[in-house]
């Protein structure tokens, strides 16, 4: 039995009797010590050793909010790769949990705590999902992180790759991916990474960073700079082709025919906007939130955590329609009062004569 089927079994056992777990670590010393991967969870802390029943001195943690790997180049490989090539790492453990805070955050929850900590949402990339790692799936985060630790050019074939999620509650484990079955699995090339990890800092930053560069420099043309190709082992790298790739990103599109409510200007909007209503609107994440008044909607338009495009309806409609046509379309008539009831006259007894 192998080192992980030992541990999963061990856990079992001892989830079972309400134990810790319990390893003889001599039948693995060739497969120890473990390279582990896990979220800043402070449940873990105690969770982890307890459960897998690997002492301290053979357990390299690495850790990050929502153990979430970006790329196979990314910050978090090169701590992967170090543990194994410095440390000497012969197995890695992408460890996920239950009632994980990250998957559970929407970008609105993020920008109030940034709000909170006294931080704008200007101030904030564009795109938080991306930039953050959000996910909604503990389980998918977990093997979505594994398949790009084994194509990594970066970790050697011979390292099982393993990818469990642990339950806070209990501690049982679930093995999610048997780093065993997907040894000599095709892996990047260094190249491949490289544009893989290139192509996606482009979309993330080069807009942003060229934007800034046109406006210092209105002469400066990206595509009329050529650079000299160089070799990373027996991998050829064009620099070229990168400018390339990053210029059909930065190229200007189109310009999109204006509907008639991006026509009416922002402020006429806002005049035109009834605070008096309730509206649900559809964020970014496609999570419905509200009734929330129109007040609160026009502070969230400020913010920019939605638009006047957003999906919206108001309360107690069934139509959902952007922002915008709602401001646009004139208000209910008011409902016309019924006349005064006019007092009854007094009847005066006539006396006869």
């Amino acid at each position: 039995m192998r080192l992980f089927e030992s541990i999963v079994e061990a856990n079992h056992r001892a989830v079972a009797a309400g134990a810790k777990a319990t390893l003889n670590l001599a039948e693995f010393a060739d497969a120890l010590p473990v390279v582990a991967l896990t979220c800043i969870d402070p449940r873990l802390n105690r969770l982890i050793p307890e459960m897998l029943g690997v002492p301290e001195e053979q357990f390299i943690w690495l850790r990050n909010a929502g153990n979430i790997i970006t790329g196979p180049l990314s910050s978090t490989m090169r701590s992967l790769t170090l543990a194994c090539a410095i440390k000497g790492g012969k197995e890695i453990a992408l460890i996920g949990h239950s009632d994980c805070q990250v998957g559970r955050t929407t970008m609105l929850k993020v920008t109030d705590a940034f709000r909170a900590l006294g931080v704008d949402r200007s101030k904030l990339p564009e795109n938080l999902n991306e930039y953050f790692g959000l996910f909604a799936s503990e389980r998918q985060n977990v093997i979505r992180g594994a398949e790009i630790v084994r194509q990594s050019p970066l970790i050697g074939a011979k390292v099982p790759v393993h990818g469990l999620l642990i339950d806070v509650q209990t501690g049982k484990l679930e093995w999610l991916v048997n780093g065993y079955q997907t040894l000599g699995a095709a892996t990047l090339s260094l190249g491949e990474a490289l544009k893989q990890t290139a192509g996606d800092a482009a979309r993330q930053t080069a807009a942003q960073a060229l934007d800034f560069a046109s406006a210092k420099l209105p002469e400066f043309k990206l595509g009329e700079m050529k650079f000299p190709e160089f070799k990373i082992g027996e991998t050829k790298i064009d620099p070229n082709q990168w400018l390339s790739q990053v210029e059909s990103v930065l190229s200007p599109k189109p310009e999109q025919k204006p509907t008639e409510a991006l026509q009416t200007p922002v402020n006429e909007l806002e005049r035109k906007f009834d605070k008096t209503r309730r509206y649900r609107v559809i964020g970014a994440d496609q999570k419905v939130y509200g009734p929330i008044d129109g007040g609160k909607v026009l502070e969230w338009i400020a913010d920019e955590r939605i638009n006047w495009q957003t999906p919206s309806q108001i309360e107690g409609t069934g139509e959902w329609k952007p922002l915008a046509d709602w401001a646009a379309s004139p208000k209910p008539p008011a409902i016309a009062l019924p006349p005064p009831i006019k007092p009854v006259p007094e009847l005066h007894k006539v006396r006869k004569r």
